[in-house]
């Protein structure tokens, strides 16, 4: 499983820079800048965006240091797994949401920032926290906050090329050969954002599997189940979220994916019987697996299998 997901993943970056320097190329001989400065261009936005992003997190999520004294359990959890994987140990966070969530983010895995809400403290049972914090600390092992902020300025720069080459006043003459630029950096906005998203679920298979080899893989999925189908009560704050992305379980997607089931959850109690039940019309769901391709995440009950699958190798 793990071989897979890194060819998988090495072949989907290949694909997304391939493109982008494809469109850089043709830019730079088009305008006569030279393709330094035009990468130039492009690396100096990824820095950028690399360097506020932090700030950008911190600004927008209403956080608070971890206190010790009220959940010494989290720290000792932490420490335990950072050092038995040599990951740098996380400052840890609290965010005052009702959601149940959890994320990472920083400039460099050496500066990240453990991020677990209110919600998931009062939802999941410790040893869940547990499997959710493994999680996470997968994605500082793997660096995936940083390669994911640094990626995802690609299509920006795509589609500012192509605003720019289609309506940048060009001359007639330059007119034509404008617009065929213009359309081929939307395909490549387009393309990359596809691409991308494929990258981003990956990357959540990949911190599953680092997490189930922390923890019971069926205590992961059992984490996963109750995030997922208890954020759809959360629907109006999952709207809101601006941190899709970096957490656990996208609050969006979920907030839809398991609405028919709601009423199952209202007490935040998840049997057996009604995650299967979840699963089985996640799983059946055509326009679940239509809409998966424009997701951050994958869809839960894929996760959940493949951590049951995990559990029985072990077994």
């Amino acid at each position: 499983m793990i071989r897979g997901l890194v060819i998988s993943m090495s072949i989907t970056m290949v694909l997304v820079f391939g493109l982008l320097f494809a469109l850089l190329a043709g830019l730079s001989f088009y305008f006569n800048l030279g393709i330094f400065a035009t990468v130039g261009l492009a690396i100096g936005l990824g820095v950028f965006q690399w360097a506020i992003g932090p700030s950008i997190v911190r600004w927008s999520t209403n956080m608070n240091p971890l206190n010790r004294e009220e959940f010494p359990w989290i720290e000792e959890t932490t420490h335990d797994i950072c050092i038995k994987n040599n990951v740098k140990i996380p400052k840890i966070t609290i965010a005052n949401t009702s959601m149940p969530n959890a994320f990472v983010f920083g400039r460099t895995s050496n500066s990240a920032t453990l991020t677990l809400t209110r919600g998931l403290l009062n939802t999941l049972t410790k040893d869940e926290v547990r499997g959710v914090i493994a999680h996470e600390i997968g994605h500082i092992k793997h660096n995936d906050m940083v390669v994911m902020t640094i990626i995802s300025v690609i299509p920006t720069i795509a589609y500012f090329i192509a605003l720019s080459t289609m309506f940048g006043g060009r001359s007639r003459n330059q007119g034509g050969a404008a617009v065929l630029i213009g359309v081929g950096a939307f395909a490549v906005y387009f393309i990359t954002n596809l691409l991308i998203l494929y990258f981003s679920r990956l990357r959540e298979f990949y911190a599953d599997n680092f997490a189930g080899r922390q923890v019971k893989p069926s205590i992961l999925a059992n984490a996963l189940a109750k995030i997922t189908y208890g954020l759809s009560l959360q629907k109006q704050e999952a709207k809101n979220s601006t941190l899709r992305s970096f957490y656990a379980v996208d609050p969006i997607s979920s907030s839809y994916e398991v609405t028919k089931f709601s009423s199952y959850y209202k007490d935040q109690h998840i049997s057996e019987v009604e995650v299967k039940n979840a699963m089985d019309w996640e799983r059946k769901s055509i326009f679940s697996k239509f809409g998966e391709i424009f997701r951050t995440h994958p869809l839960t009950y894929k996760r959940i299998d493949k951590l049951y699958q995990m559990e029985k190798e072990f077994s």
